[in-house]
């Protein structure tokens, strides 16, 4: 008898098959204006370079396109160094201290809070990184269009799971981690809340369906060419958290190239 199997895509897909990632200047041989701001592949962060799946507009980066494109951003990085752009950077020993205490945090928590647990893994305290990815996994697959909701969401669903989310973020304060490994899990699980409430975002603001099949806005089910042939450009206030959203021009370099 054949197996019954429900096939999924990766509901975060990076450059898979969208092109998501962080926006990086491409090539200076190939890049127009808008795409260009000194060194391949580094971020609109000064001196952060990025490379595969971490890279916006280039689909299909995984595998072979991670080492290629590592080799590219590493030899642009190294260019940026030749080129002095790195000097005059000094770290004080109080921001390695104020580092060091922030990414151990979780172990700390989980060290005052461990003798107050009620059932299982259940403290009033924290949250451990299983519990805070099951709630994350739930809210992107029922508000952002999961396989459980057959890949359909609308503004409506999206506003409720970013207020959720806004509720989960404040829960994060509070992750709890046992060990090194929980504290790998625990980083992991904050790295996954900023890609999904990006995701959030950028789906909220993209009004049409752009890729049938991945996901579907329900209030916006066709494509919109004429208003939505883009990039979507986001930035988020690290103090606030506040989203600003832009459209970016969409050039595809080689159609044009050939025309």
């Amino acid at each position: 008898e054949n197996p019954e199997l429900t096939t999924s895509e990766p509901y975060v897909m990076g450059s898979h098959a969208t092109g998501c990632g962080a926006w990086c200047s491409g090539p200076e041989d190939v890049s127009p204006d808008e795409y260009f701001w000194g060194y391949n592949r580094m971020t609109t962060v000064e001196g952060l370079f990025g490379a595969g799946d971490a890279v916006g507009g280039t689909p299909h980066a995984f595998s072979s396109g991670s080492f290629t494109e590592g080799r590219l951003a590493a030899k642009a990085a190294c260019k940026y160094i030749d080129d002095g752009k790195a000097e005059g950077i000094n770290v004080s020993e109080k921001q390695i201290a104020d580092l060091k205490e922030t990414i151990y945090k979780p172990m700390e928590v989980y060290t005052v809070g461990r003798n107050e647990i009620v059932a299982g893994s259940v403290n009033p305290n924290y949250i451990n990184p299983r519990q805070g990815l099951d709630r994350l996994q739930k809210m992107m697959d029922e508000y952002c269009g999961g396989f459980g909701v057959n890949y359909m969401t609308n503004e409506k669903l999206l506003q409720i799971g970013l207020r959720k989310m806004k509720v989960f973020g404040e829960d994060l304060e509070s992750i709890a981690a046992e060990d090194i490994h929980e504290l790998l899990r625990a980083w992991e699980l904050k790295h996954r809340y900023l890609t999904s409430e990006s995701v959030f975002q950028h789906t909220l603001f993209r009004k049409e369906t752009r890729w049938p099949g991945y996901y579907y806005r329900g209030d916006a089910m066709k494509l919109d060419d004429e208003n939505w042939h883009v990039l979507t450009v986001s930035q988020r206030d690290r103090k606030t958290g506040e989203y600003t959203m832009e459209k970016a021009p969409l050039y595809h370099l080689v159609g044009d190239a050939e025309e």
